[in-house]
């Protein structure tokens, strides 16, 4: 692509929040395995009041961790799609363009 595009899309910006929300669902996975284990670990030893509190508290973070997990790899994916919708419309005006160019040169 010459000059300047004619389809506005900021493509590393887009390509930097694509892997920064890729990141955030990597650590969010990793922390959630984590806090899943030490939970596993401390309710299996434990034998105490508010006990069940406990666990539903961490099974509640569980599914929020999970589901904030999955809406960053879903925004991710939305990123990426509409970029390529973006990289192919300035794709099919560049082969438009050239086209034009040619038919031009063929017709002088």
């Amino acid at each position: 692509m010459s000059g300047r595009p004619d389809v506005w899309w900021n493509w590393r910006a887009s390509d930097d929040a694509i892997g920064a929300l890729r990141r955030m669902a990597a650590v969010l996975d990793e922390e959630t395995g984590q806090r899943a284990r030490a939970a596993a670990e401390l309710l299996a030893a434990w034998q105490g009041p508010r006990q069940e509190e406990w666990a539903l508290r961490q099974a509640s973070l569980q599914v929020t961790a999970t589901s904030l997990r999955d809406r960053c790899l879903q925004a991710a994916q939305a990123i990426a799609q509409a970029s390529a919708r973006a990289r192919a419309e300035q794709d099919r005006i560049n082969r438009e363009r050239s086209l034009q160019q040619v038919m031009h040169n063929a017709g002088q």
